[in-house]
């Protein structure tokens, strides 16, 4: 057989491949029931703005099977279903764009969950379109159906935006969606702390003094090694920091356990993305964190990852949460846990903390930022170790970020003047704003 043979015999099994794989996707039936028998609205919202009322719910996998008579979570799709009552006097236009910048249309959803029957193709091309929501909504009028976004299970954040003759209404909603157990719900919250055990700090001397003294980095369950830095600190309500988060596309995580082993490990073998792939366990307080949060890339292998700890302090009636935040940047071998497998860490730590404060600033949801001591330096030359041997190094100090609960445009953003790490950065907070206040006055 000649090299050019070989190739053509290469090409058409590759097309053969290709087709078998079509025709397998294209198996199946379509056997949609009626929406008003799937009772998806327990979960969902009802929020107002101005004279516009607008009401949230998202898909489980299992409900949008039952609508749309095909497994669209397969296929990484999740409706979210809207109805708007536009009471205002002038019409509104829904900006599916903010919903979901890569939000599926109803055509696209029918033709990726197509069947062998061209007739039922065509009937659930028809069928999905007159599901999806009316994009205007006319004054006096009522508007309710489909958007197709991505796949998000635990907490699903759905932003609606309408835009109306020089207006634009926002509102943001935070939706759960059945499909994991997320590793936080094991917390009662409630009975953490006894009343006597909170400490309140009103004076920021006082609150950056406890902060600066508290241990440098989580522990193990033995509590005979370091772990993580403890390089964050966040400050607001829990709901409010959350929040900002969620905007910024950060994940609720899975409890690890066995099934959610071979979901990593299986993850990790195809090189697919697993959004909420469990992280595991270090130790503060005595526990394990209280919440794993990651913000996940192209693969299980690189991603961002956070735990958080609540605190018993209480700065000026705002709760206080003190965490690590790192970055993932492989999967290597070890002998430490039972799966063999974990996550290499970029050792430049400081780069994953500053990643934070600038992602919660790009969404409008940081009020005031700080720096102080508490971890400890370490250098490339000479860096420490976290609990299974992964180097790292630090300028040794945990970001303080407080959180809003209005938007604040990054130039508005006040300082704690702690040990932020700007020269003369004290020198220069002042001056401008005493400049600011000259101004406004």
């Amino acid at each position: 057989m000649t090299m050019k043979s070989l190739q053509i015999k290469i090409v058409i099994q590759s097309l053969m491949t290709v087709m078998m794989i079509v025709l397998v996707s294209a198996c199946g039936t379509y056997n949609p029931i009626p929406i008003d028998e799937v009772n998806f609205h327990q979960r969902s919202q009802t929020k107002s703005v101005g004279k516009l009322t607008v009401t949230a719910s998202v898909l489980s996998p299992k409900e949008s099977k039952l609508i749309f008579g095909r497994p669209l979570a397969k296929k990484g799709v999740q409706p979210v279903w809207l109805e708007i009552v536009n009471n205002e006097d002038i019409p509104f236009a829904i900006i599916v764009m903010a919903t979901d910048p890569k939000y599926f249309s109803s055509a696209e959803v029918a033709h990726i969950n197509r069947v062998s029957n061209k007739d039922k193709n065509k009937q659930m091309e028809e069928d999905y379109r007159k599901l999806d929501i009316d994009m205007i909504i006319n004054p006096g009028e009522t508007k309710s159906g489909f958007v197709h976004t991505n796949l998000g299970l635990g907490i699903k954040v759905v932003p609606v935006v309408l835009y109306g003759p020089k207006q634009v209404r926002t509102l943001v909603f935070y939706i759960p969606v059945p499909g994991i157990k997320a590793d936080h719900t094991r917390v009662n919250f409630e009975d953490l702390y006894q009343p006597e055990e909170f400490i309140k700090y009103d004076k920021e001397e006082d609150f950056r003094a406890k902060l600066s003294d508290f241990q440098c980095c989580a522990r193990n369950e033995k509590d005979t090694k370091d772990g993580d830095p403890l390089n964050l600190v966040l400050v607001g309500r829990p709901d409010v920091i959350y929040g900002a988060l969620a905007r910024a596309g950060w994940d609720e995580t899975e409890a690890v356990t066995f099934s959610t082993g071979l979901k990593m490990a299986k993850a990790f073998l195809k090189g697919d993305m697993y959004l909420n792939a469990p992280i595991s366990p270090q130790y503060v307080f005595g526990r394990p964190q209280d919440i794993a949060l990651q913000k996940g890339r192209d693969s299980v292998n690189e991603r961002n990852h956070m735990r958080l700890w609540l605190t018993p302090w209480v700065f000026r009636d705002m709760s206080v949460w003190i965490g690590q935040i790192s970055r993932d940047i492989g999967i290597r071998m070890t002998t430490g846990v039972w799966s063999l497998t974990t996550h290499a860490v970029d050792p430049e730590v400081d780069d994953a903390r500053d990643y934070l404060i600038t992602d919660v600033m790009s969404v409008q949801g940081l009020a005031k930022l700080g720096m102080v001591k508490g971890v400890g330096a370490a250098t490339p030359q000479k860096p420490r170790e976290i609990i299974l041997g992964d180097p790292y190094w630090t300028d040794g100090r945990r970001a303080v970020m407080l959180f809003s609960e209005e938007p604040v445009a990054m130039d508005k953003i006040e300082f704690l003047i702690w040990d932020l790490r700007v020269k003369g950065a004290k020198e220069i907070i002042e001056r401008l704003q005493k400049e600011s206040t000259s101004k406004s006055d």
